[in-house]
């Protein structure tokens, strides 16, 4: 947590601390200015005593606003300030995750690091900035301001705080480890909430709506039954500090009426010295619920100390070499294996193979074979367990990501479209691109015909996720966007599943002129969409059983296995 804070500009918590200072200095004068109203005023009927000191009463109780609502202000700006930054950089540390690294986290412990546990970071750093600072020298002070009061009063304090130390032990040692597993149980909740979202469409086919219902109802119930723990163990605490603050006071009273009787003391010092035992009661009640929130803010803390120090496996070279978009590009595999990290074996095994400028290579094969897997390493999302992959003679762990990465037009088997409009999301391709660049891309993709109906055309709206659009229509808006690249390198992994037979033959028709100096990778599972590439690599088991065209490989056993699955008999 320590770390975290020291992101605060240290004039911020350099005026925090003066603020309190002169807070804890005007509030302390107040008990000792009432003894004197007391004894110099009332006890002598000395009404120009009682105004002048209560003047100065009022002049301290102003300083203590003023500087109370300047630390207040500074506070709540530099902890929230933080927030902002530390959500800026658990959002762009993400952006570069590598995959696995993604993968290994979770959507749903993301979002909740990145909201929840900040919120209790800022509040903790507001506390602490405000109360942390001025509760141990308010609690100090008055200990030492009652002691000068009077000696005598001040051993009750020997009887009462131990009540009130072993209570506040004995709740910490209750409360600490719920406050610990609170952030987890959020992050259960907020994956199960994530996924019957995402997943509306699967659950209602399934019928299943009751059965995650009650899944997320028991997720519910169990982060209900912590808080309502917290709270209750919480709930005995004010109590607790109510009758020892109460206790504080009957003795002061009582002993401290017999000292006045002796002549030992003044009825003012009375007063004073209760006073100041409130403000040590007080002070022991603020510094108990700091001590309640620092340890579920340093959960907190930890939680993005973990993303921030997450080592991305995907890293830059230190000593880049440039390879220039020249729309011509060649990819090359050399003996490629792969092993997701805990898997029992590799999902590829020595892949060779090459596509080089104007042709187009196919990859088909069952599901789960490993043929995503190849797109993958191709663009760095994964690094190859063994072997090399290089474009245009470069192997690509020696070139920066942003560069490799400009290398490629890549349409993933989820067409992702972002809210926003067209033109949007067009430029993720190119954000300098014209309309006319544009529609033109949109006519390759096929997708100029419903764009052209959509109000607002180019400027048209783009729902969260692409939902205002079909399937099909949102493959060949992610097909422009990636056309808009002029890339050296294609990749079309699974993108023209959703497609019809004519509008799939008419789309690729159109990409000709485009890829005919770039290297072309089409992932599919449709043998109609791959019959007419150049290569058509057949994968099995993650390993490569057959290469060749449509016509030579319907001597191969699983290919021709594929195809006679799509086809009818005879054809």
């Amino acid at each position: 947590m320590l770390r975290i804070i020291k992101q605060i500009p240290k004039r911020q918590i350099l005026l925090c601390v003066v603020f309190v200072v002169l807070q804890a200095f005007g509030e302390l004068m107040l008990p000792t200015m009432t003894a004197r109203i007391v004894n110099e005023g009332v006890a002598q009927g000395n009404i120009q005593a009682i105004l002048s000191i209560g003047a100065l009463m009022m002049g301290a109780t102003l300083l203590v606003l003023l500087v109370a609502f300047g630390n207040a202000y500074v506070a709540a700006k530099a902890s929230h300030n933080l927030g902002r930054q530390l959500r800026n950089q658990i959002y762009e540390k993400v952006l570069y995750f590598s995959k696995d690294v993604m993968d290994e986290f979770g959507a749903a412990s993301l979002i909740t690091r990145s909201s929840s546990d900040i919120v209790q970071l800022e509040v903790a750093i507001m506390m602490v900035l405000r109360i942390v600072i001025l509760s141990p020298a308010m609690l100090t002070t008055a200990v030492v301001m009652a002691v000068i009061t009077s000696p005598h009063l001040s051993t009750i304090f020997l009887a009462t705080t131990p009540i009130l130390i072993i209570a506040i032990g004995l709740i910490l040692k209750r409360v600490t480890p719920l406050f610990q597993s609170m952030q987890k149980k959020v992050d259960k909740l907020n994956l199960i909430f994530r996924e019957g979202l995402t997943g509306i469409r699967v659950i209602r086919a399934f019928n299943r709506s009751d059965y995650e219902a009650n899944r997320f109802a028991e997720a519910n119930h169990d982060y209900t039954n912590t808080s309502i723990k917290i709270n209750v163990t919480m709930a005995a605490l004010m109590p607790i500090m109510v009758i020892v603050l109460s206790l504080t006071n009957v003795l002061s009273n009582w002993f401290g009426a017999q000292l006045v009787a002796n002549g030992t003391i003044q009825v003012g010092v009375i007063v004073s010295f209760v006073n100041y035992s409130s403000i040590i009661m007080f002070s022991f009640i603020i510094f108990t619920f700091i001590f309640i929130m620092i340890p579920r803010a340093q959960v907190s803390a930890n939680r993005i100390n973990e993303v921030m120090d997450a080592e991305n496996t995907i890293k830059n070279p230190e000593n880049p070499t440039l390879v220039e978009n020249l729309g011509t590009g060649e990819v090359v595999l050399n003996n490629v294996s792969y092993q997701f990290a805990g898997a029992e074996k590799e999902v590829l095994t020595d892949i060779s193979f090459a596509i080089h400028p104007g042709e187009t290579v196919a990859i088909i094969g069952g599901t789960g074979v490993g043929k995503s897997t190849i797109a993958h390493l191709i663009m760095r999302l994964y690094d190859v367990t063994s072997g090399e992959i290089k474009i245009n003679g470069v192997d690509i762990r020696a070139i920066s990501l942003a560069n490799l990465r400009d290398l490629i037009g890549y349409v993933p088997q989820k067409a992702n479209l972002f809210q926003g409009t067209v033109r949007d999301n067009l430029r993720y391709g190119n954000k300098d691109a014209s309309d006319e660049e544009m529609w033109r891309a949109l006519e390759i993709a096929q997708a100029d015909d419903f764009i052209h109906e959509l109000h607002g055309g180019l400027d048209g709206r783009v729902e969260k996720g692409g939902n205002n659009f079909s399937g099909g229509q949102k493959q060949r808006l992610s097909i422009a966007r990636a056309i808009m690249k002029q890339a050296n390198i294609y990749i079309f992994d699974d993108s023209f599943s959703a497609l019809d037979y004519a509008t799939d033959a008419k789309l690729r028709q159109a990409l000709q002129p485009i890829t005919e100096q770039a290297a072309t990778l089409i992932i599919a599972q449709r043998v109609n969409t791959i019959r007419d590439a150049d290569r058509i690599i057949v994968l099995d088991d993650g390993k490569i059983v057959g290469v060749g065209t449509h016509d030579e490989l319907l001597d191969n056993k699983v290919y021709r296995e594929i195809a006679e699955s799509q086809t009818k008999e005879g054809e």
